[in-house]
């Protein structure tokens, strides 16, 4: 999950938001389910397992659908897109 820097803001870093975050926001998923998904993640990589997706974590286990998964994605990158290059 996304931590917070020390800085104050109003608004978090649309450029920085994430899939799981969005997943949440939009009301697919419960942030239960994104927490269980991010765990599996983490085991695979201590178990020295290739990392899968978050996204592809998620429809395992059933907790979207394909087409949740690619709106969330659409999302993701428009908070990109609209991002100012620095």
């Amino acid at each position: 999950m996304k931590t917070r820097s020390s800085k104050r803001t109003s608004k978090p870093d649309p450029s920085r938001t994430l899939l799981g975050q969005i997943l949440v926001e939009l009301g697919y998923i419960t942030i239960y389910q994104l927490d269980e998904a991010l765990f599996v993640q983490r085991q695979d990589v201590e178990a020295g397992r290739e990392q899968k997706p978050l996204g592809q974590i998620l429809l395992e286990l059933g907790y979207c659908s394909p087409n949740q998964l690619i709106r969330a994605i659409q999302v993701q990158a428009e908070y990109r897109k609209a991002q100012p290059a620095t």
